[in-house]
């Protein structure tokens, strides 16, 4: 049974509302599971992942504050085992090193290898391509606005995820 007829089935006769709200979070769900399938296969020949990719981009950016492995759960979106074991198989790779931070001992910094950089530089353009290809489909002005209109819903959702946090 495909999205769409499933949705039909789910939303019949509900208000166009709660129709289209429900419709684009399921579409924006299924697209991100969607996106992320296209970048782990065209990261294949890196003997990368997605999650992989992006941790060696945030420690790249890194270069003025050291990234510690719970910033990089926040912007992975993964649990301290998640990232831990992430951490564990790249670092078994030689694309990163953990080290002690030097004001904090009981604290980690991560830090990108010249491997780690070098796989990233190799990989990037690549991923960006599938980028550019996916977002194609609707044209830079309409990617735009998407990316503004995704930027609403995402601070939306985080204020809301923050009020409820502080109200446990």
């Amino acid at each position: 049974m495909s999205l769409d007829s499933r949705l039909e089935r789910i939303l019949a006769g509900k208000p166009k509302p709660v129709l289209d709200a429900v419709a684009a979070s399921r579409l924006l769900l299924h697209s991100a599971a969607y996106l992320e399938r296209r970048v782990n296969e065209a990261l294949v020949p890196f003997a990368l992942h997605m999650k992989e990719y992006l941790a060696l981009n945030l420690l790249v950016d890194a270069v003025h504050e050291p990234l510690r492995p719970s910033s990089l759960s926040v912007s992975l979106n993964a649990t301290r085992t998640q990232v831990t074991r992430l951490l564990d198989g790249m670092e078994q790779r030689g694309l990163l090193v953990r080290s002690a931070d030097a004001q904090d001992r009981r604290s980690l910094q991560l830090l990108l290898t010249p491997d780690g950089a070098a796989l990233l530089a190799r990989a990037m353009p690549v991923v960006q391509a599938v980028y550019l290809e996916i977002w194609s489909s609707i044209g830079e002005a309409a990617t735009h606005q998407m990316q503004q209109q995704l930027r609403r819903v995402h601070d939306r959702l985080q204020t809301m995820d923050v009020t409820a946090a502080t109200e446990a």
